[in-house]
């Protein structure tokens, strides 16, 4: 890792460790307009467009200029009217006019062409042999995908309105970014679909979502139509799908404080979207494992990515980071407004739930890059991001952090943007120099990791309690000491408290709370509700951890008072657990005791109390942290089969059936039928018991049957990791494993590429499997990838 040479008090200087993503890309020409019209042939996975693209000249004279667009096959291309040379490589197409572009000129680029693009553009379900996956055709343009579908500057850092005109057999509907203007019957069995944008957005924003779906239309208070697009036959879904949506819409724009930038809003499921969601301008697109029934909306609904992907609308969308060092402006800010909605829609002690996670997925990382920095993961991008933002609400206060927020969108709204502009809006609207806060916690990475111990102490007169603080974390070139301002708590057996903020930032400091009434100490607290991104050690005696427990004001700090109960006996423990079992209402804390307390044949009392909660996810944590089921315990596992959750379901049938087999066909004749949303969970668990039990042929037939390419990729997956726990491979699962290690969606591919390298590893399958690879009648590019699994 190479160190960066600026000097560390240099105003701009980004990060301290070299950043390639640091600078935007060259480009000699500002793209304004783009029209695009386009027709398929699905099933050989061909797009025909006719592309005009207008654009003036950013240099003085322009001799050449460069547009993505790898595996483009131009079929004519025209400049200004007149044929243009042109040159096609690997990456995409330069072009040469006849005469000199020139500063000023309003030029125009048309090319018609064909392409069978791999990325940026996906056929669904065309080449289904059963005819039974749907039939669909998608975009996902981020990063830089959207090239291979349509020839273009493909950069975030130019942005430009769009129009697009799609011909599209009738009995589907399409989707595409801004306002419909046209659905026209051609007569021809083909209908014309136009939309077109009224603002300028990124290449990577423009979107395709195609398919058969019924749509419908509600609306914000503040009037902008929503529309919320489904799968007919899912009728029964909608309302869990979208469930908050209206309230989501109406809090977001409300606390961004800024209005929504565009005309309308759409939503669109998708079937094997190899992400959760994406953010397209006006028309985000989802993973069809979101169109949630009742009991999925239990184990992972839509709520979060809803407002995540359009809290993008304005972080990404509205204002789009410029440079690759710049898309923590986007996903940092997404996810912080989408912990904010869920505020919102749940209540605060989700909240603080969600907000631990994203703290744990922080110091959980080893790559601890910047969250400025391109390179930085996904962890820091996402769920660090958010939570830096949160505490610079914390530094400079909610209202204040909202007009600066307002400041800085309504500043650029439709351009680019960096995060000094970002740190620009907050100094100039506060009068607050916060580069000390951009220098910690944006331009380098890590966190502070404090260790912390307390002291009641009466020294004449004076009484108080005193903190010593240290931060040992390792110093090093990239990784200093903090500065934040942390809170201390003394709360009293009497009932009252004494506080105190301080400013941490010395390796170590030592803070006196006064004790004014010489009250005897309950418990203390070091940075109350977890405000600061951190690791701490701070030994408490049990008698302060119960005092925590039972009375701290913030479930965080209940919760943590139990957690650091994990290693004390359960004989001491248990009849405080128990007590605060009963007084808690959150699912985290209740689920900490009864895993705490599982192995302790004392504590079934507290386990039958959670395995019966009335709480979904405390009765899903029982079961999923369960090893042994004892026969005492039996019948209160036994409800679980019929649970509101189907992960509960599908791990209670696993587990009831290993610790009582003999009860195996019991417990399938209780699930039976029941199939589960995201990849048939339940179903397929039950056919891998019951294939287990008692090798039932026709479970064996349709258990294979799932692996095909006739079903989504989370069916898929799930099937093959069945089949090989069940260590069962032959032709079918082979055949349809190959045509899955090819596919564009990694989330299939690399599932099935550990089937066929689980199988291949044994002895008598090598030769069936490098002889239908060495046969099998596929592309240059899958051949590739195909060698690549019995290399």
């Amino acid at each position: 890792m190479t160190l960066c040479s600026q000097g560390i008090a240099q105003h701009y200087n980004t990060t301290y460790l070299y950043d390639p993503g640091v600078s935007m890309q060259d480009h000699n020409l500002d793209f304004t307009y783009m029209r695009l019209a386009i027709e398929f042939v699905p099933e050989k996975g061909l797009v025909k467009g006719n592309i005009t693209h207008y654009f003036t000249p950013l240099r003085q004279q322009v001799d050449s200029f460069f547009l993505n667009g790898p595996g483009i096959i131009i079929k004519t291309a025209t400049l200004n009217g007149k044929p243009v040379t042109y040159k096609t490589t690997d990456e995409g197409i330069s072009f040469y006019p006849a005469h000199t572009l020139r500063y000023g000129d309003a030029d125009s680029l048309n090319i018609v062409y064909d392409a069978y693009p791999r990325k940026g553009i996906y056929f669904i379900g065309w080449s289904d042999p059963n005819n039974l996956s749907r039939k669909q055709i998608w975009t996902q343009g981020e990063g830089i995908d959207n090239r291979n579908w349509f020839p273009c500057y493909d950069w975030a850092n130019d942005k430009f309105v769009t129009e697009l005109l799609v011909k599209f057999p009738q009995g589907y509907k399409v989707l595409s970014n801004g306002v419909k203007m046209e659905e026209k019957d051609l007569g021809n069995g083909n209908v014309l679909w136009h939309y077109k944008m009224s603002h300028p957005h990124a290449s990577y924003l423009v979107m395709l979502g195609i398919g058969k779906y019924d749509v419908k239309e509600t609306h914000a208070a503040s009037g902008v139509p929503l529309y919320q697009w489904y799968y007919p036959e899912w009728k029964d879904r909608y309302d869990y799908t979208y469930k908050y949506n209206e309230k989501v819409f109406n809090f977001l724009e409300s606390e961004i404080g800024v209005p929504y930038g565009w005309e309308s809003y759409s939503q669109i499921p998708v079937q094997d979207f190899m992400y959760g969601a994406m953010e397209n301008t006006t028309a985000t697109l989802f993973g069809d494992f979101f169109e949630v029934d009742a009991r999925s909306y239990n184990d992972r609904n839509y709520v979060s990515v809803n407002a995540h992907e359009l809290a993008h609308q304005w972080f990404g969308d509205l204002v789009t980071g410029r440079a690759p060092n710049c898309i923590w402006l986007q996903e940092s800010f997404a996810t912080h407004y989408n912990l904010q909605a869920e505020r919102e829609c749940f209540g605060q002690d989700y909240f603080d739930w969600s907000r631990r996670q994203a703290y744990l997925a922080a110091i959980n990382t080893t790559d601890k890059k910047a969250i400025s920095h391109s390179q930085t993961p996904t962890s820091n991008l996402y769920q660090k991001g958010s939570v830096v933002l949160e505490m610079l609400k914390y530094v400079t206060g909610h209202e204040e952090f909202r007009r600066s927020i307002k400041r800085y969108l309504l500043a650029h709204k439709y351009g680019n943007v960096d995060g000094n502009e970002l740190l620009d809006a907050f100094q100039d609207e506060l009068g607050m120099p916060l580069q000390w806060f951009w220098d910690e916690w944006i331009y380098r990475g890590g966190e502070p990791d404090y260790k912390v111990s307390y002291e009641d102490i009466i020294s004449g007169s004076q009484h108080y309690t005193q903190f010593v603080v240290s931060q040992v974390q390792p110093l090093n070139e990239v990784l200093g000491l903090f500065k934040m301002p942390i809170d201390f708590e003394v709360h009293y057996a009497d009932g009252t408290t004494d506080k105190k903020t301080e400013w941490i930032e010395k390796e170590t400091q030592i803070v006196k709370v006064p004790n004014k009434h010489n009250a005897a100490i309950s418990y203390v607290l070091f940075d109350p509700n977890s405000q600061v991104l951190k690791t701490v050690s701070f030994d408490k005696p049990f008698e302060m951890l119960k005092a925590q427990a039972l009375h701290a004001h913030h479930m965080l700090d209940r919760y943590d008072a139990v957690y650091a109960m994990r290693g004390i006996a359960a004989e001491k423990k248990r009849d405080l657990l128990k007590k605060v079992y009963q007084a808690s209402t959150f699912h985290a804390i209740k689920t900490e005791i009864a895993t705490q307390l599982l192995d302790d044949k004392g504590s079934e009392g507290i386990i039958r109390m959670a395995l019966h909660d009335k709480d979904v996810q405390v009765r899903k944590g029982v079961i999923t942290n369960t090893k042994k089921i004892s026969s005492s315990l039996m019948a209160d596992y036994e409800p679980l089969l019929q649970d509101s959750s189907y992960i509960t379901i599908a791990t209670a049938l696993e587990k009831l059936c290993f610790n009582f087999p003999g009860n195996t066909q019991k417990y399938l004749a209780a699930t039976k039928g029941i199939e589960g949303t995201v990849g048939r969970n339940v179903l397929v668990k039950w056919q891998e018991i019951s294939i287990n039990d008692h090798n039932d042929k026709s479970d064996l037939v349709q258990l294979i049957n799932l692996t095909s390419q006739s079903y989504e990729f989370l069916t898929r997956t799930n099937a093959m990791a069945a089949l090989r726990r069940l260590n069962y491979f032959d032709e079918k699962v082979l055949a349809n494993c190959l045509n899955a290690c090819v596919s564009a969606n990694g989330r299939l591919s690399g599932p099935a590429t550990e089937t066929i390298k689980y199988f291949y590893a044994q002895d008598k399958y090598k030769k069936q499997i490098a002889d239908a690879i060495n046969t099998a009648n596929v592309t240059a590019k899958d051949r590739e990838v195909l060698n690549k699994l019995i290399e």
